[in-house]
C-alpha cells in the first residue's frame, strides 16, 4: 500500500475519510482534475483519492494533477509520483489546458494567495485567478462535468465594518481597487463573477468555498502570511519577530477540517452557492498566535515587536476577519473539530517529521 511517510498526514487523510464515509463513493470510477496540485488544498484531493483508492474504491478515480512545480521534488507529493491512478501534469494554469478524456470533477485550486506573490506579480495574480476559473469553467461546460469546485477567498470581503462581523455570505464586501491587495481580491470577485455568469447562463453545476486562513502539512513557509511566518521561525528555533502589535484577530482554520468542507461542497447539489469555510472554535490574536509557537517550539525567548511602520501588504489587510460559518454548518452538519494549538502542532511536527528541521 502506497501510504504518506508522515504519520500526521496519514492521520489526517484517515479521519477526513472516516467524517465523509459513504459521500466520497460517488468518486469511484469518475476523473477529478484538480489544479494547484502541489499546493495545500490540492494536495490534500490527492493523498485523499489515493487513500480511497487503495482501500476502498474496486475501480479508480482517476486524478489529473495540475501544478508548475516538480512533484518529486515537493515534500508533500513525491510519494505519489509512481502511481498510475494520478496523471501529474507540469502546467501553467494561467493558461487553457485540454484534457484528453471526459473531466467528471473539477477542483480548481490553483492561485497566487500569499502577499510575497500578490506583492512580487500583481498582474500575475490577476491572470492565474481570472483566466484559470475561465478556462477549467469551460471545460466544464464542453465535457458536461457532474461538479465543478473554485477555491475562492475570505479576502473577497475586503474590510468588513464592525457590524458585518461575523462575516455571512450576503455580505457584499468592502473592498478598495486601489489597495496593494486588490490584485488578488478583486480578481477573487471577479472569478467568483465568472461563476455564477457560467451557472446562469450555461448550467454549468459550479461551487464556490471562500477560505480563510487555512493552514497545515504542505503550507509554504516562506510566503510571508502570518502564520507561515511563524511557524518558520519556530521550527528554527528562533524567537518570532512581529511588524505590529499583534492585536489584529483571525480565525484559523487547520486543513483536514477545511478539506472535509471542500469534499462536501464539491460532492452537493447546491450549485451557484457560496460557503465559508473556517472554524468556529475560537479567534486569536495575531501575539497569541505568536506565543503559542513559542510554548510548542520550545523557544524561551519571549517574542519580539517590531515599531517600525508596518509594510504595506500588512496595513492594507482588515484588522478583524472573523467569518460567520453557519450557513456551511446548516446545510452539510459541518463540525470543526481541530483547534489552533492542536493545528499548529501537527504541522509543526509535521514540518520536522518531513522537511528534517
Amino acid at each position: 500500500m502506497t501510504k504518506s511517510p508522515s504519520r500526521i498526514v496519514t492521520e489526517d487523510v484517515e479521519y477526513i475519510v472516516k467524517v465523509l464515509a459513504k459521500k466520497l463513493d460517488v468518486l469511484e470510477g469518475t476523473t477529478v482534475l484538480v489544479t494547484g496540485a502541489s499546493g495545500l488544498f490540492g494536495s490534500y484531493f490527492l493523498d485523499v483519492i489515493a487513500y480511497l483508492n487503495e482501500t476502498t474504491f474496486k475501480k479508480n478515480c482517476r486524478v489529473i494533477a495540475i501544478q508548475r512545480s516538480d512533484p518529486s521534488k515537493t515534500a508533500k507529493l513525491k510519494y505519489l509520483t509512481d502511481r498510475k491512478d494520478i496523471t501529474f501534469v507540469k502546467h501553467d494554469a494561467r493558461y487553457p489546458y485540454e484534457p484528453e478524456t471526459k473531466i467528471d470533477y473539477f477542483v480548481h485550486s490553483a492561485g497566487m494567495s500569499a502577499p510575497a506573490f500578490f506583492q512580487a506579480d500583481p498582474l500575475g495574480t490577476v491572470d492565474i485567478n481570472v483566466n484559470g476559473i475561465r478556462w477549467v469553467l469551460e471545460a466544464a461546460k464542453k465535457d458536461a462535468s457532474t461538479s465543478v469546485l473554485y477555491m475562492s477567498s475570505g479576502e473577497i470581503y475586503g474590510h468588513p465594518t464592525p457590524e458585518n462581523i461575523p462575516i455571512k455570505e450576503t455580505y457584499n464586501g468592502n473592498v478598495s481597487s486601489l489597495d496593494l491587495r486588490a490584485c488578488y481580491a478583486e480578481s477573487k470577485r471577479l472569478s467568483e463573477t465568472l461563476c455564477a455568469t457560467y451557472k446562469r447562463e450555461y448550467e454549468v453545476p459550479v461551487k464556490i468555498a471562500r477560505s480563510f486562513a487555512t493552514y497545515g502539512p504542505g503550507l509554504t513557509t516562506n510566503d510571508r502570511r502570518v502564520i507561515a511566518d511563524f511557524i518558520r521561525n519556530g521550527i528554527e528555533g528562533k524567537p518570532i519577530e512581529m511588524l505590529s502589535d499583534g492585536s489584529d484577530t483571525r480565525v484559523f482554520c487547520y486543513i483536514s477540517d477545511a478539506t472535509i468542507a471542500f469534499f462536501e461542497i464539491l460532492l452537493s447539489q447546491f450549485n451557484g452557492e457560496a460557503f465559508n469555510v473556517s472554524n468556529d472554535l475560537g479567534a486569536v490574536r495575531i501575539l497569541d498566535l505568536a506565543n503559542y509557537i513559542h510554548e510548542i517550539c520550545d523557544i524561551k525567548e519571549p517574542v519580539k515587536i517590531k515599531t517600525r511602520e508596518k509594510a504595506d501588504f500588512i496595513k492594507d489587510a482588515p484588522t478583524v476577519v472573523m467569518p460567520d460559518i453557519s450557513k456551511i454548518k446548516t446545510y452539510f452538519n459541518f463540525e470543526p473539530k481541530i483547534d489552533i494549538k492542536e493545528g499548529l502542532r501537527r504541522t509543526i511536527e509535521w514540518n520536522k517529521e518531513i522537511l528534517k528541521v
